[in-house]
Formats: structure tokens, sequence, C-alpha cells
């Protein structure tokens, strides 16, 4: 099969004329960006069927099953627009999504980890990146936020309510910054002690700071990696912990110190509760201690307190 293509303006193209809001339309085009640059690292640029199943077990070994349901929705969406107009077969006939787990992939930090990642930010905040760290950490610690919210955040996006400080965030697949998080006295001390050092002009919450080089918004990868990087600083460096393991924490702690599923689900901003109850079956299982006690009753040990 050999098609004669331009991806990259067919690429344009197609999310010039997409009916989906700027958000949408831009998380498409990275996805099929990246479709395009798998294609150019291995040479090939008139794709099979194969190809594609190729690629999506490419994906697979780096993220994990929702991510690639998504690009998936988006690859076929394209071919189906390229087909339509007889500029590439339509290669994601019977290519299916995977199977969405309904469990965590990434593991929540104790209070105790938290405690100590905040300790070691706290320590590192002596120059602007590090009081940048900080305050995004003590933000996801406190407020749950997810990393597309922090990289969406703004310095404009902060305000009161009452005589309470907020920031009103735009969540996952929102168009507008309609919720909003409550800043207690300490984690805004310590936003503002960040944002007061800055000279920048950029309007985002959390920027860049690269000598001589102009400040950009930190994306969603950037806040992944500073938090994995102080995670190994606290000696833990593991696949199962993630900017993502802070709002799990967030979420865990709460829920253990008696908070209601309902309550969690509105501050976690989880559209269906089911999403929610993940939080509750981890929390469960952590403390089901089952195969202990068996191990106990087989071997006379005492690997289980209660036993």
């Amino acid at each position: 099969m050999e098609k004669n293509i331009n991806w990259e303006l067919e690429i344009t193209r197609y999310i010039q004329n997409l009916d989906r809001s700027a958000v949408t339309k831009d998380s498409y085009k990275r996805i099929l960006m990246n479709f395009y640059k798998y294609l150019l690292g291995n040479n090939n640029l008139n794709p099979n069927k194969e190809d594609l199943i190729a690629y999506k077990d490419y994906l697979k070994k780096s993220v994990g099953s929702a991510t690639v349901s998504k690009v998936i929705v988006v690859l076929r969406g394209f071919f189906i627009e390229l087909a339509s107009t007889d500029k590439y077969p339509n290669i994601m006939l019977g290519i299916r999504g995977e199977k969405i787990s309904m469990n965590f992939k990434r593991s929540a930090l104790t209070l105790e980890e938290v405690f100590k990642l905040l300790k070691k930010a706290k320590k590192l905040a002596v120059t602007l990146e590090g009081k940048r760290d900080y305050a995004l950490v003590a933000l996801i610690a406190t407020c749950g936020l997810r990393t597309i919210e922090i990289e969406r955040a703004n310095k404009s996006d902060i305000s009161t309510k009452g005589d309470v400080r907020i920031l009103f965030i735009q969540g996952k697949g929102r168009t507008d910054k309609s919720d909003y998080v409550k800043l207690s006295n300490e984690v805004y001390s310590i936003l503002e002690d960040y944002l007061l050092d800055r000279t920048d002009q950029n309007e985002a919450l959390f920027v860049t700071h690269q000598r001589g080089k102009e400040s950009k918004r930190l994306v969603t990868q950037d806040v992944r990696r500073i938090v994995k990087e102080l995670l190994r600083r606290i000696d833990i460096d593991d696949s199962h912990y993630s900017a993502h393991s802070l709002r799990h924490a967030f979420a865990t702690n709460l829920i253990k110190n008696g908070m209601s599923l309902e309550q969690a689900q509105v501050l976690l901003r989880h559209k269906d509760i089911s999403t929610t109850m993940i939080y509750i079956h981890g929390i469960e299982r952590d403390s089901n201690n089952g195969e202990l006690i068996m191990s106990d009753l087989l071997f006379g040990g005492k690997n289980n307190a209660r036993h």
C-alpha cells in the first residue's frame, strides 16, 4: 500500500475542522503528532494495520490502558476522515481499544511519606525553582489537583470566597474554570513566597526557570518530572509512585480520617462516584491481611498482629 500523504498537513487540517473545544483539539493534536513522530522514527510513512497494532503494543509499554484507549479513539477518527476523502485507507478497522482497569496502577503515599516529601521540598526551597517545586507539591498534597489542573492554572485564578482564599481550576474534560479548591493560610503563604520572587510576565501559576531562556508554562510532563525527582530524593524510586500518588494520598487519607465517599467525590471532582469507590477498594485491600493470617495458621508465625 503506497499512498503519498503529507501527515503534518493532514493532521493540521483535521484538527482545524474538528468541532471540539480548544483544549480537546490541543490534546488530539499532541496524540496525532506523537503517532507521526513514531512513523518517522521507524522510517515508515505508509503504515498498515499491522503497524497500528505494533504502535498500540509500543504504547502499552509506557502508558496505562486508559491512555492507550484514548489514542485509539483519536486515531480512529483521524483515519475515518482520511478514508472519507480518499486520502488514505482506514487502517483502524478492527483495531480495538484496551480494557480499562478499575484498579489504580499508582500507589498512594502514606501520610508520613507526604510529610517527608514536603519537608524535603521545603529544604530545597532556597532558589526560585525550589520555591516553585515546594509550592507545587504543597498544592497537590492539600488540594488533590491533577497534573493537567496544575498546567492550566494561572496566577489570576487565585481569588477569595468569603474569608477563604481559593484557586479556580479547569478540571479534566472541562472548558471553563467553575470549580475551585480552597487554599489554607499555609499553602497560600508558600505560593505567595514563590510568586513574589518571580519577575517574568507569564500568566501561568507555575513556569520554567532556566537562565537565559524565556519562562514557559509548566506542562503535565514537567509536573510529573518535578514530583518524581523529589520522590527519588526521599528514596522512593518506584514506578508505582508518581505525581498522581499525591492526589491518591489526598483522597485515601481523607477517607481514612472519616470523610464520606460523597464528600471525597466532590473534592476529587469525579463525575461518577464509582471512580471514587476505587479508593475505598485500595483502603480495604491495604487493611486485609488474609494472606498473613493464613501463613500464621500454617506456619505458626507472627505476621499479623490480630492473630
